[in-house]
């Protein structure tokens, strides 16, 4: 009873490993923690710094395929600012993981589409990493993720491994470079382009609120069905176990019973952030 209280309540001991920077405001901290733990795509830890403050962050690695933990985080608050500061060797702490995971089984044997808009193709590249591992349980699989510019393309490594392996990828920004030769637009422009059957298809959203709503109604009005688009709803988050009702919405916890909802269950309570 004790190590499960800690676990919720009290931080953990991390060392960070190694910082990469990903773009001018945003790092990847490869982080090890004193107390391992499993973890799941779509769940997330917070982390905190002693004197200034916790935040949820998503995993965006993947269990038993990363030696560490990875964690990308953009310089956007009081806290998130102060962890970018921080230099190799640093502890901080760490609670969870928190949260569901996304129904991986049950798209097996369907087409796969992953939406995905800035810094959401954090929390899909465990996702998108473990079915593409397991390709052969599903048929086409595909990615659509869009940018402001070309400098903020995430993970470009990962996204060739991805394509070598059979994965569909359009990419698109919003705002070209002169060294930018691939599509422009938003993600939205390109829900009927890709080579795959959407109408049958599972399909995985994250990014901006507005991008979530737009891609749920593009996908939607072409027929995919409201129990098969699953999106990550991370707004209001603060104490990640349910206690303080920061995300408390219509009956449901966003952090406890997210943060991955289904359409269908995000029409029934309402649960888009405003």
């Amino acid at each position: 009873m004790k190590t499960k209280i800690k676990g919720i309540y009290i931080p953990s001991k991390a060392e960070i490993v190694e910082i990469i920077d990903m773009t001018p405001v945003i790092k990847l901290f490869k982080i090890k923690p004193k107390r391992q733990f499993r973890y799941k795509p779509g769940q997330f830890v917070m982390v905190s710094l002693w004197g200034i403050g916790e935040v949820p962050i998503s995993i965006t690695s993947t269990h038993g395929l990363h030696e560490y933990i990875e964690l990308c985080i953009r310089r956007v608050g009081h806290v998130t600012s102060a962890i970018n500061l921080l230099k190799p060797s640093a502890k901080i702490g760490i609670r969870g993981p928190f949260g569901n995971t996304f129904p991986i089984e049950n798209a097996r044997g369907k087409d796969v589409l992953f939406v995905a808009g800035g810094l959401g193709i954090v929390p899909l590249r465990p996702l998108i990493t473990s079915i593409i591992n397991k390709k052969n349980n599903f048929k086409r699989i595909a990615l659509i993720y869009g940018s402001c510019n070309p400098t903020e393309i995430l993970f470009k490594d990962d996204i060739n491994v991805w394509q070598k392996k059979g994965m569909h990828i359009t990419l698109t920004v919003e705002r070209k470079d002169k060294g930018w030769k691939g599509n422009v637009g938003l993600v939205t422009e390109y829900l009927k382009r890709p080579k795959i059957s959407f109408r049958n298809a599972y399909a995985f959203i994250c990014g901006p609120p507005i991008m979530i709503k737009a891609t749920i109604n593009g996908l939607s009005l072409i027929g995919v069905h409201e129990d098969n688009i699953f999106t990550t709803l991370e707004a209001h988050m603060k104490c990640g176990v349910g206690k303080c009702g920061h995300c408390y919405v219509d009956g449901k916890y966003i952090c406890t019973d997210g943060p991955i909802f289904s359409y269908a269950e995000i029409k029934k309570h309402s649960l888009f952030p405003s």
